[in-house]
């Protein structure tokens, strides 16, 4: 555990802070934290040693603009104006 923490007490998604590998609160992190913390859960109430856990660095992030358009971004790039209802 981390200096400070409690070994017993388990989060995901937005409440969590990952103090090593800080992301931004988004809700790609918490969908791919789930199956990641089911298996830690499993292992604590086996008593069993938990495995370690590293998030993405980068993500795709879609925002809506309005109407069926909305900007995309990856890492540093970014696209604006895409229409992505068709």
């Amino acid at each position: 555990p981390l200096p400070g923490s409690h070994e017993d007490v388990f989060a995901c998604g937005d409440i969590a802070n990952v103090v090593p590998h800080p992301r931004p609160k988004a809700g790609v992190f918490a969908v791919r934290q789930g199956p990641p913390l089911t298996a830690n859960l499993r292992r604590a109430l086996l008593r069993q040693p938990l495995a370690p856990f590293t998030p993405q660095k980068e993500f795709l992030g879609i925002i809506s603009t309005g109407g069926k358009y909305a900007v995309l971004s990856r890492g540093r790039w970014a696209l604006g104006g895409y229409s992505w209802l068709g």
